[in-house]
């Protein structure tokens, strides 16, 4: 562990401390944007947060700029230089949330910061707002601290925030590939993860792919009667649901040829109790995998999965009686690391085109893939880091206290991209989300304990690696 900064675990977390009450209102500000990237209707919501951040984090003490992006969206993109000889770290988080459309299921406004039972509700409190505010308290806390701590002014900060990574990031990935001295850094601290759990600090050192589909099946010219024609018209909608049925076995196990898997997760992740808790799942509903004695993380990080995550269908509320002409689906194909998203991608079309019922015309459309990451855990950053993380979790009281390394089964094509474009760097994944946390779903949370935590250690890691002039 470095020693060389004099500040302490007990500094960092009194100087988050006094950051907390602004984070919370930083928090409250931004949560109220609906900034759902390419959502019509949006558009003012999308360019205000925007807005926000550039103002935000030049009053943190970085002087960034917006960037129009290919996919229509602002990123936001500064630095603050760093001294001779000193390092340049990367802080990045994004803006942009998941539709909160399902507002019935939330107990409160999705777009309102709500405190209950000391947690923090609102779409993207966590993610990834709550990871942006968390940054913008350590920046704050950075320039409180250096009068006393001069070293913490030598280091370099680049900020990149973008407004797109829930809908692929592609925009920000263009940027990177047309202008890399934009993101040129000697550690990337990607603050879009979080902990094993509450409490238990947590380096992601792995994330799946991603290759989806949008699957379309047309089998009439047009609806007709369900009563005059039903039972001997194909049904568009019913063929699908069959094509869609052959993608798992009775296990509920992918049944893709050449995606199918025996691969088991070596690391850190829950047993199938915490799993169903963390997930929701309703009593009486098997786990698939659980009759194989498959963990939980066996089927989210070490195997390719597929979930249905679009429908077109018909509507309940307003049914018609006719048999469907046409039907789509977008199928999400989610691949570990080690495996071509591409070619996993040509696996699950190939079994589409194989599969389809009573000869329906089928049409494919191809997603962006992303690649999988893998983190290299030999550099001295993330041992910095990791180091830091323990700390601000209390191992300066408790020597017990360790960082421990998770893989999620979601995706950031970023971090590859990163890396690809500057491989002298380092990359962590962490942040405040942890499974609590409910991210993408409805009264989505975050806990202000993590965003206290983990902006501690971010700080404690930002002074030692300043100290250490490396």
């Amino acid at each position: 562990m470095s020693t060389d900064s004099t500040l302490t675990p007990a500094a960092a977390r009194a100087a988050l401390d006094a950051q907390m009450p602004f984070i919370r209102d930083a928090l409250t500000e931004l949560v109220a944007f609906r900034s759902v990237h390419s959502a019509p209707g949006l558009e003012e919501d999308n360019a205000a947060a925007a807005a926000w951040v550039v103002s935000a984090f030049r009053d943190a003490g970085v002087p960034v700029e917006p960037h129009l992006t290919s996919d229509g969206t602002t990123s936001v993109i500064g630095l603050r230089e760093p001294a001779p000889g000193h390092p340049t770290i990367l802080l990045y988080s994004h803006f942009d949330v998941q539709p909160a459309s399902d507002t019935m299921h939330w107990t409160s406004s999705p777009w309102e910061l709500t405190e209950r039972d000391g947690r923090w509700y609102g779409r993207g409190a966590a993610d990834c707002k709550g990871n942006l505010v968390m940054h913008l308290g350590v920046l704050r806390a950075l320039r409180e601290l250096t009068p006393d701590h001069p070293e913490l002014g030598r280091i370099g900060v680049r900020v990149v925030v973008e407004g797109s990574e829930e809908r692929g990031g592609h925009g920000l990935e263009d940027l990177l590939a047309a202008r890399p001295e934009l993101f040129a850094a000697d550690t990337f601290l990607i603050a879009d993860s979080g902990n094993d759990a509450v409490g238990v600090p947590s380096l992601c050192t792995a994330l799946r792919g991603s290759a989806p589909v949008t699957v379309r099946l047309r089998t009439l010219e047009q609806p007709v009667h369900s009563g005059q024609f039903g039972g001997a018209a194909p049904d568009a909608l019913l063929s699908l649901v069959r094509l869609l049925a052959t993608l798992h076995d009775d296990d509920g196990l992918l049944a893709v040829e050449g995606l199918a898997s025996d691969a088991r997760w070596e690391g850190r992740g829950p047993d199938a109790a915490t799993f169903r808790r963390d997930a929701g799942v309703l009593d009486g509903v098997d786990l698939p995998g659980a009759a194989a004695g498959l963990r939980p993380d066996d089927l989210t990080v070490a195997r390719a999965s597929v979930t249905v995550t679009g429908l077109d269908a018909l509507p309940v509320d307003d049914p018609v009686n006719a048999v469907p002409a046409e039907a789509a689906a977008v199928v999400h194909l989610r691949v570990p690391p080690g495996t071509d998203p591409t070619a996993a991608q040509d696996a699950l079309v190939r079994h589409l085109e194989a599969n389809v019922p009573l000869h329906a015309r089928l049409t494919v459309e191809r997603g962006e893939v992303a690649a999988p990451f893998s983190a290299d855990l030999t550099g001295p950053a993330l041992a910095t880091l990791s180091d830091a993380l323990a700390d601000a979790y209390g191992r300066d009281t408790d020597p017990g206290v360790e960082t421990v390394h998770i893989a999620s089964g979601g995706s950031i094509p970023l971090c590859t991209s990163l890396l690809a474009r500057h491989p002298d760097a380092e990359l962590a994944l962490f942040g405040v989300e942890e499974p609590a946390c409910r991210i993408h779903s409805s009264d989505e949370s975050v806990d202000p304990t993590e965003i206290h935590a983990i902006g501690t250690a971010e700080l404690l890691f930002l002074a030692r690696t300043a100290a250490a002039g490396r």
